[in-house]
C-alpha cells in the first residue's frame, strides 16, 4: 500500500539550524539580565494575549517593544519548528527566479523556516516580498535571516508596510500567509464575506501557475478559518493540493463544539533543547505541536480517491480509530487486531467495503484499515 506522510521528522541539518538559532537570537536580539530574568513571565502573559485574552489584543501588537522579546525568543522559534515540519513533508518547490509574497510576515518566520528546511533552494535567486503592518518586526526578522543565511545569500527580500488586503504589486509564484488571518474577527456573519475578500485578493495576486499556502496554529478557530478560506478559494478557481484529497465540501469545518475539525498534531522530536528549557521555565512545556493549513493552486492535486488521516488515534469498540478525510465525507478509520495506527497527516489508498456502515456518534463512514493485501 502506498502511504504518503505529512510532517516527517525534521532532518539532522534542520535540527542543527534550529539549535543554532538560539545563539543567533542572542547576537541579534540581546537581552539585559533583568529582562532575561522576567522573560518567562512575559512569555506567559503573551501566551494569554494570543489565546484566552485575544479579544483585548491590539491589531498592531507586533510593533510594541514589550511584545517583541517574548515573541522572538519563544513564539518565533516554535513557529520555525512547526513550519519546518510542514515544509519538509509538502511537495514544495520554488523555481529559480520565483516571486514569493509573504502576507502578514512578522519577523520573517516563513522565510527563515523555508531556508532552514529546504536546503536545495538556498542557491536559487528567489525574490521575497514580505508584507506586514509592523515594519519593526520585519526589520528584526531581516537581521535574523541574514545571521542565519549569511550576507551572500542569493535570496532578495523586500519589506513593505501593508495589511492583508493591500496590493501585492508583483504577481507571485507562491503566496504564503502563516499565523496571520487568526488576527482578524471571524465571528458570526463576518466570516464568509471576509474569506471571500481575502480569497479574491490572494488568488488575483498569484500567477497562472502560482500556489497559495495558508498556515494557522491548529486550534478550533483556525480550523474554521481554513474551512472558510478553502470554500472561498474553490469559488475563485483554486483547488487543494494538500491536505484535502478531494474538492468536495469540507467534512471537518469546525462549525460545532464536539465535532471533528481539521488540524494535525505531531511530536516535538528534534525541537532545540534551549527552546524546550525556556518553555519549561515559562511553564508552557510541550510534548506536541499542532497546526492546520491549506495548500492550493488552479490545477490542484491529483484526486485519486485517497484517504487522509487527520486525528490522533482513540479507542473504538475495543480497537483503535482515527478520523480521516475522503471524497465520501467524514471517515472513521478502524484498526483491528492491534494494528498500529497511521500518523496524523498520512494519506493512503483505501479498500472500501461493499457497504460502509456509519458511526452512530459522528455520522462518519467506517473504513476498516487494510494493508493493501486485503488484511484488516
Amino acid at each position: 500500500m502506498s502511504i504518503d506522510r505529512l510532517f516527517p521528522d525534521i532532518t539532522e541539518e534542520n535540527r542543527e539550524e534550529l539549535e543554532r538559532f538560539g545563539s543567533v537570537l542572542k547576537r541579534v536580539w540581546p537581552l539585559k539580565a533583568k529582562h532575561r530574568d522576567k522573560l518567562k513571565y512575559d512569555i506567559r502573559d503573551m501566551s494569554r494575549g494570543l489565546t484566552s485574552e485575544r479579544a483585548d489584543r491590539k491589531p498592531d501588537y507586533m510593533g510594541d517593544a514589550r511584545f517583541l522579546s517574548p515573541y522572538l525568543t519563544y513564539f518565533l522559534p516554535w513557529n520555525l519548528y512547526r513550519m519546518s515540519r510542514l515544509f519538509t513533508g509538502l511537495e514544495f518547490d520554488v523555481p529559480d527566479g520565483a516571486q514569493v509574497a509573504d502576507v502578514g510576515s512578522g519577523p520573517l518566520t516563513t522565510v527563515i523556516a523555508l531556508w532552514m528546511s529546504r536546503p536545495h533552494l538556498r542557491e536559487r535567486a528567489i525574490e521575497f516580498t514580505c508584507l506586514d503592518r509592523s515594519p519593526k518586526a520585519m526589520q528584526v526578522g531581516l537581521k535574523l535571516f541574514t545571521a542565519v543565511a549569511g550576507k551572500d545569500s542569493p535570496w532578495r527580500i523586500r519589506t513593505v508596510k501593508a495589511g492583508f488586503t493591500d496590493p501585492i504589486h508583483r504577481r507571485a509564484d507562491l503566496i504564503i500567509a502563516a499565523n496571520a488571518f487568526n488576527e482578524l474577527d471571524w465571528s458570526g456573519r463576518v466570516a464568509r464575506p471576509q474569506a471571500e475578500k481575502l480569497a479574491a485578493h490572494l488568488t488575483g495576486a498569484a500567477t497562472d501557475t502560482g500556489r497559495i499556502l495558508l498556515v494557522e496554529t491548529g486550534v478550533r478557530l483556525t480550523g474554521r478559518i481554513i474551512a472558510e478560506m478553502r470554500s472561498a478559494m474553490l469559488a475563485n478557481g483554486f483547488k487543494p493540493i494538500a491536505p484535502c484529497p478531494h474538492v468536495e465540501a469540507c467534512p471537518m469545518p469546525a462549525t460545532g463544539q464536539g465535532t471533528p475539525w481539521c488540524h494535525f498534531n505531531f511530536s516535538v522530536k528534534g525541537a532545540p533543547e534551549w527552546l524546550q528549557m525556556l518553555s519549561g521555565e515559562a511553564r508552557l512545556e510541550k510534548d506536541g505541536a499542532s497546526l492546520n493549513f491549506l495548500y492550493a493552486s488552479r490545477s490542484g492535486g491529483t484526486d485519486w480517491g485517497g484517504v487522509r488521516v487527520i486525528s490522533e488515534p482513540f479507542r473504538l469498540h475495543g480497537n483503535q480509530g482515527q478520523y480521516a478525510c475522503s471524497h465520501k465525507g467524514l471517515t472513521l478509520v478502524e484498526y483491528r487486531d492491534r494494528r498500529r495506527p497511521l500518523y496524523p497527516g498520512q494519506l493512503f489508498a483505501p479498500d472500501w467495503p461493499a457497504k460502509a456502515h456509519k458511526d452512530l456518534k459522528s455520522g462518519a463512514l467506517i473504513l476498516p484499515y487494510t494493508d493493501g493485501k486485503g488484511k484488516k
